[in-house]
């Protein structure tokens, strides 16, 4: 992005979050017009629409030959039903509005509440003919599209923690989940490997955002989940006013105890290592703390039971390769596990013997009674359920059953434990794509998810027929 567009969308985003805008809902329903005149910063192409769905209007300028950039019409669709699925609809009608250009390098956003781009979730990318879907080209789309994140999810306006994280930094994590959800493996491991050596200047010199903050969160407090579940915290506690806009920025004591609690743990001591932790910081903190009373005490992870229905004793583990020795310095002895709540999303296999030998048994939700296995646990593993994980009720609640790659009818369905009509939340990890069918033998009504989605709105209880597959 360059220069001139970062002073503008700087300016722009500023007049946003104090709510100088205001703007009425595109209904995603409308076919969208088959030409837009831009009227923004130095942009006056008339542009073409060449493609759209329910989820996204891609629109060209004359200089992209749209023979050679069709690639980015499901591109767009699946990280745009994905980011939705993962952080809510953002509002605008659910649509996205992508424009592609030649000219103007670099690239911004536009949001569904405000007048600059006729009151739509709009991402404008510009400076390659877009041939190929590769690098620079996918990247800068997606770096825009987790713009439209930070400002609109959850039906809050603005991004009050901009001022902390800036331009990229943010968005370099959503990139590099967007790939890991996809399947795009090659792409993810390149971003991983930029972003791990990667150093800014603020909020001090040499710091590494992805190396010492983001990657250590995202992969020890539930990926995707507790990027989604911060912005869910901001939307719910951080001011704002009666229309909806943020009012004002956080505070660096302010962000990590926001962090902290959709991690679930205090995150301060991580954050001393990667931002440096003064004085300021400090009042800043115990100040977050009063302001808004929340503790960090939500264990992601399982916890283990002396006793059947969760008396007794107790130990609270997170992810992680647990042998006996492990297990007997943090206060859980030998063959003394008799129940198990764990976090939804996650499995937890337990072994009957030493070094993760001998027989074993995996769960997937709270298990109050372990009568082939009770007392006989030796080592353990907590980790993300490798294939996805299907809920009867909102919010990764109620009976669940795991399913692999494969086509389930509902006689399927129902012989692993889920009734027909009764599904209403999903676990999607990263490189599946799970379609649910309205009817039996495939049919009707589907969706597609490509992530986690913890209420299937007007789908919720319809679920006939399953399809899991790779999405790679």
């Amino acid at each position: 992005m360059n220069k001139k567009i970062r002073v503008l969308i700087a300016a722009f985003t500023f007049m946003i979050f104090f709510g100088l805008m205001a703007g009425s809902k595109v209904q995603a329903a409308d076919v969208p017009p088959s030409t837009w005149q831009e009227h923004w910063f130095e942009h006056n192409q008339l542009l073409k629409l060449v493609y759209y769905n329910d989820d996204v209007a891609v629109y060209f300028d004359n200089d992209i030959n749209a023979g050679n950039a069709k690639w980015i019409y499901p591109f767009v669709t699946d990280v745009w039903k994905y980011t939705k699925q993962t952080y809510g609809d953002m509002n605008g009608g659910g649509r996205l509005y992508v424009v592609i250009h030649n000219k103007y390098p670099g690239g911004h956003p536009a949001y569904y509440y405000d007048s600059s781009h006729d009151y739509r979730n709009v991402i404008d990318v510009g400076g390659s003919d877009f041939s190929s879907k590769s690098n620079w080209n996918i990247d800068a789309i997606v770096h825009e599209i987790g713009h439209i994140v930070e400002s609109t999810t959850n039906g809050a306006k603005g991004s009050p923690t901009f001022d902390i994280w800036k331009d990229s930094k943010w968005c370099e994590i959503y990139q590099y989940d967007v790939y890991k959800a996809l399947g795009m493996t090659s792409d993810a491991d390149r971003l991983y490997n930029s972003f791990i050596s990667k150093t800014d200047s603020f909020p001090q010199s040499g710091t590494a955002w992805f190396k010492n903050w983001y990657y250590p969160i995202y992969s020890s407090y539930g990926n995707s989940k507790v990027l989604s579940d911060y912005f869910k915290l901001l939307s719910q506690y951080y001011p704002k006013n009666s229309s909806g806009y943020y009012t004002r920025s956080l505070n660096m004591g302010e962000y990590v105890h926001f962090m902290s609690k959709a991690a679930g743990a205090d995150l301060k001591s991580l954050a001393s290592n990667a931002f440096g932790w003064n004085s300021t910081y400090e009042s800043q903190y115990q100040a977050a703390k009063n302001e808004f009373p929340f503790t960090y005490d939500n264990t992601y992870g399982a916890t283990f039971y002396e006793d059947a229905n969760y008396g007794g004793w107790s130990v609270s583990l997170r992810p992680g390769r647990y042998d006996t020795e492990d297990l007997a310095s943090l206060g859980i002895p030998n063959d003394k596990i008799s129940s198990v709540k764990i976090t939804s999303g996650l499995k937890v296999t337990l072994y009957e013997n030493i070094g993760f030998g001998g027989q074993s048994k995996t769960i997937t939700e709270d298990t109050s009674s372990l009568p082939d296995f009770n007392d006989k646990t030796s080592s353990i593993v907590i980790e993300a359920a490798s294939t996805p994980v299907f809920y009867s009720d909102a919010n990764f609640e109620g009976k669940s059953i795991t399913l692999s790659e494969g086509s389930y009818n509902m006689n399927d369905l129902e012989s692993r434990g889920l009734s027909n009509d009764t599904l209403s939340s999903v676990r999607v990890p990263n490189g599946y794509k799970v379609t649910l069918y309205s009817d039996i033998d495939y049919g009707g009504n589907a969706v597609v998810l490509l992530g986690d989605s913890a209420s299937l709105g007007d789908f919720n209880d319809e679920t006939t027929s399953i399809k899991v597959e790779k999405s790679y």
